[in-house]
């Protein structure tokens, strides 16, 4: 039987509906939703002063089948294990496995068709609070054929190798494929820093934003950027920074490493879409 959706909760288990005796009829996705702010300017002009994007509802339909009256009641019981919301879990369609979306799923009732085993035509909507879809795959997952979680259809570039580690290199790019900034207070890039350095100073000049630690670094050290908060061995250290955050626009962002020449650097983070 072809797998259709699949889902996965947070410690990893994985359920393929279709294998489990749930036939996936239907999984739509619509496009984010905005909501708008607009300002009363003048008789015949308003001004929009705010977006912002709420949860989309997906919606799932499948029908659930059985091998007789006592297996329908355990199957029930099986979907409703699946799609038990005490936390969020993920979704995902095997016509693009590559991405996923996070959700909860809101209540619905499977209806037993007259007295056969089965129930047909179950509508469940999934909420998904963040509205956009993220890459499987993070910046360091390979990205080659090979590896299944990678696909042109996330932009990826046909004439070149993108990169997310560097050696030694003072100055570099980083290419956010997504179509939404990684903002540090929302979506924030993992950055991992080893090598010696003295005053320590990350650019984005793409965004003028710059992040500096003061004092050294060794290669015996590792420091690692998550958001705001520097982390050194394992330490919080948020008092050797200077309190700012880099965020990394869509496309290209231009990067400059300053107090350091022997290093190595990289960027752990997915894609939205």
């Amino acid at each position: 039987m072809t797998s259709t959706v699949v889902i996965t909760k947070l410690d990893g288990t994985t359920y393929d509906l279709n294998e489990l005796g749930f036939h996936v009829k239907k999984f739509d996705v619509p496009y984010p939703n905005f909501q708008y702010t607009f300002q009363l300017m003048s008789t015949y002009h308003n001004l929009l002063v705010d977006k912002v994007v709420q949860q989309t509802t997906i919606s799932l339909v499948l029908d659930i089948t059985a091998n007789d009256t006592n297996d329908f009641e355990l199957q029930k019981l099986k979907l409703r294990r699946i799609l038990s919301s005490n936390e969020e879990f993920y979704v995902q369609t095997m016509r693009m496995p590559f991405l996923r979306w996070k959700v909860v799923a809101d209540t619905f009732t499977p209806a037993q068709n007259n007295s056969f085993w089965r129930a047909s035509d179950v509508q469940i909507n999934l909420e998904c609070t963040e509205s956009y879809a993220e890459t499987v795959a993070t910046t360091l997952t390979p990205m080659n054929a090979t590896s299944g979680l990678w696909s042109f259809g996330l932009e990826l570039p046909s004439n070149k190798k993108l990169e997310y580690e560097f050696n030694n290199q003072t100055e570099f790019d980083f290419m956010n494929l997504g179509i939404i900034p990684l903002n540090a207070d929302e979506r924030p890039v993992r950055i991992i820093f080893k090598g010696n350095a003295n005053n320590l100073k990350i650019t984005n000049t793409t965004t003028n934003q710059s992040y500096s630690i003061s004092g050294s670094l060794s290669k015996n050290d590792t420091l690692e950027i998550v958001g705001l908060v520097p982390i050194i061995n394992g330490s919080q250290a948020y008092g050797r920074c200077n309190h700012a955050y880099l965020d990394f626009e869509v496309g290209k962002n231009h990067l400059r490493i300053e107090g350091s020449s022997d290093f190595n650097i990289k960027f752990d983070t997915r894609f939205y879409y």
